[in-house]
């Protein structure tokens, strides 16, 4: 896993926003278990050439068996990386790494899985410094 996601991971522990890592929100996947969980997902994105930074590509799932749950969850987290004001957020991750944060997307409904349980997601792209 990458230390991207371990970033995040802590940002919305420190933000009192998630439990733990690997009880409440995963990196990398979703487990079947537990049935209201986070993950963080990496996918391919834009390629950046500029000194040391990395244009990163996130998805952000939320998966409640309750639908209103999911939805504020999701919102929740959404917000907390989100300035309507600039459009974008740092985020000091450690004390050499940062990020400078877009979210690319709204959040949504994105499906049910085959349980029933609601699956919300939005997307972001990072810009990361001394990653």
């Amino acid at each position: 896993m990458s230390d991207l996601i371990l970033d995040i991971v802590n940002y919305w522990i420190a933000e009192e926003l998630v439990t733990a890592f690997g009880t409440d929100i995963f990196g990398e996947l979703t487990p079947d278990t537990p049935a209201n969980c986070v993950a963080i997902v990496e996918y391919s994105g834009e390629v950046s050439f500029i000194n040391n930074t990395s244009n990163r590509s996130i998805q952000i799932r939320v998966r409640n068996t309750v639908r209103s749950t999911a939805k504020s969850k999701i919102i929740a987290l959404y917000d907390s990386v989100y300035d309507p004001e600039a459009e974008i957020r740092i985020i000091d991750f450690t004390a050499t790494r940062w990020g400078i944060v877009t979210p690319r997307n709204y959040p949504y409904q994105l499906d049910r899985d085959e349980d029933k349980r609601f699956i919300f997601v939005f997307n972001m792209g990072i810009v990361t410094i001394g990653d």
